[in-house]
């Protein structure tokens, strides 16, 4: 009885190291909801179709969508308004969202990289789903969860049906594994909103110069405009760097200048490539950035290091 209660424990205690992986990669949403667009085009009865998306979706969510929708606020009404309104873009976008699973073995390498420049690496849990187009990708208590109807889209889907600025992105929008990367940086950093804006870009942008770092450099509306008129929008964001308000450089999307959203992203990617370019200790600056904090002392702090552009010389 004792030789048998002895391998039971060296086998349960084999199973809970194994189990303590870098990451774990969930694509059952995906089936899920593909499950569920079949099943709406069999009827045009829309209570039933209601019906179809959350029973055989929504009450079927992974954890990660779960998050997603109390973050996003999905809802079986707005899943089916959406499907109604964009039909041509359901059908464009399918294949690329099946073929996810393609991508494991990538988005493994991507984690052993984070690793291997940044030891202290904490464990993940990576989410693919559907979202109803407010978000490609976001991070949440060591979650990453990916809106794979805008992640996995590229200049072949058809988005002739949605708005100006998922065109623009769509257009330009580089691999899946990219936005992977970065949002595996929002899983490493300080949780919570900074306090400024300057804060907040240094944040978002830390994680697309860290995916840079992983060989997964992000391609965007606001890097090719950015790189084009860096001086013009450095001028500009100095104005704004010290306030609270966001909505001119960061999550506006739907109310961007020009459709080009986001380019407080695009700053905060310059401020740490900068710092890292400036530091002489690579190991110590990567970590620097990840662990940075974000109240507005710290933020200044870092800019006036990172020697970029004019910066401040002096708090």
């Amino acid at each position: 009885m004792k030789k048998i209660l002895f391998v039971l424990f060296i086998t349960h205690g084999l199973q809970v190291s194994f189990g303590q992986k870098n990451a774990e990669i969930f694509t059952t949403d995906i089936d899920h909801f593909w499950r569920t667009y079949d099943s709406i085009q069999q009827t045009a009865d829309t209570v039933k179709q209601l019906h179809f998306i959350q029973s055989l979706y929504l009450d079927n969510a992974s954890e990660g969508l779960k998050a997603f929708m109390k973050l996003r606020g999905h809802t079986a009404k707005r899943h089916l308004n959406n499907i109604h309104a964009y039909p041509k873009f359901w059908k464009s976008i399918r294949q690329n969202t099946e073929a996810i699973k393609s991508h494991t073995a990538e988005i493994e390498r991507i984690i052993a990289h984070f690793k291997k420049i940044y030891p202290r690496f904490k464990p993940v849990k990576i989410y693919f789903t559907i979202g109803v187009f407010n978000s490609g990708g976001t991070a949440s208590k060591g979650k990453v969860l990916i809106g794979a109807e805008i992640a996995c889209a590229d200049k072949e889907t058809d988005a002739s049906e949605l708005n100006q600025w998922l065109q623009n992105v769509f257009r330009t929008q580089g691999d899946l594994t990219a936005l992977v990367a970065h949002e595996l940086g929002h899983t490493q950093q300080k949780t919570g909103t900074a306090e400024s804006l300057l804060g907040q870009s240094i944040k978002e942008g830390a994680c697309d110069f860290l995916a840079e770092l992983m060989g997964k450099p992000i391609s965007s509306p606001y890097m090719t405009y950015g790189k084009a008129n860096e001086k013009y929008l450095w001028d500009a964001f100095k104005k704004d760097m010290n306030g609270r308000d966001f909505s001119k450089w960061l999550y506006n999307g739907l109310n961007a200048p020009n459709a080009v959203a986001d380019l407080g992203y695009f700053i905060g990617y310059k401020i740490c490539q900068s710092y890292y370019k400036n530091t002489l200790n690579k190991k110590r600056a990567i970590r620097k950035i990840i662990q940075l904090k974000y109240d507005h002392k710290s933020v200044i702090k870092f800019l006036i290091k990172s020697q970029y552009n004019d910066a401040p010389k002096q708090l």
